[in-house]
């Protein structure tokens, strides 16, 4: 049985989202070039230990020997402020990479696939996670997940940009043995949980989980 199922967890913030990315965007391109414009300055200006063969008198190498500390100085200079150019622009393009944060995630008989999109164009996978292979799945909202979130062997890895779910939709939990125990938080919709049990075994599923339909009712 093929099953294929995708959806999104949306940033909520995206226009907000967009508009931080573009002026950092903008900033980092700004330090960039200035990097790149000081670094060849430093390479003009490293200076050359003056000798007395190149020089025709020995006023003029006397001189050169005499200003041969300003131009190192000066070239210690150029070069600190190109490392801070370059700096900058690192720190700003990781600062680009928290913005305008969404998730999707790509389910495919059996194998669950979550990528992290930067600003819409740029995806990056987070995992793959085999149904087979999943410890314990279910809700954000019952004991269950505090008690393994509380673990101090597992590690919890925040799949959405949303600290509130999206109509429709509700923080599920999935517990995944990669390299360590991983907790992984999507905020999808029922459907997705679905999906996955049909492939996985069925007492993954936690003991104390709601259907959402019926939890909504009990809460209104």
């Amino acid at each position: 049985m093929d099953v294929f199922y995708e959806e999104s967890a949306v940033n909520q913030n995206a226009e907000k989202g967009m508009k931080r990315y573009k002026v950092l965007h903008i900033i980092s391109w700004v330090f960039l070039i200035l990097a790149i414009l000081f670094l060849v300055l430093t390479l003009f200006h490293i200076p050359v230990k003056p000798r007395p063969e190149r020089f025709e008198t020995q006023e003029q190498y006397q001189a050169a020997v005499e200003m041969y500390p300003m131009y190192v100085s000066l070239c210690l200079f150029l070069a600190l402020l190109t490392s801070v150019f370059i700096s900058t622009w690192v720190v700003f393009g990781q600062f680009k990479k928290r913005v305008n944060i969404s998730y999707d995630y790509i389910f495919v008989s059996g194998e669950l696939r979550i990528a992290k999109v930067f600003n819409i164009n740029r995806r990056k996978l987070v995992d793959r996670i085999n149904a087979e292979e999943i410890i314990q799945i279910g809700d954000v909202d019952n004991t269950s997940y505090e008690r393994l979130a509380s673990s101090p062997d597992t590690k919890v890895v925040y799949c959405t940009p949303n600290v509130e779910a999206g109509e429709g939709k509700f923080f599920m939990y999935i517990l995944h043995n990669s390299n360590g125990k991983k907790l992984y938080v999507l905020e999808a919709r029922e459907l997705l949980l679905m999906n996955i049990m049909k492939f996985a075994r069925r007492s993954v599923l936690e003991s104390d989980y709601v259907m959402q339909e019926r939890k909504q009712q009990k809460t209104v």
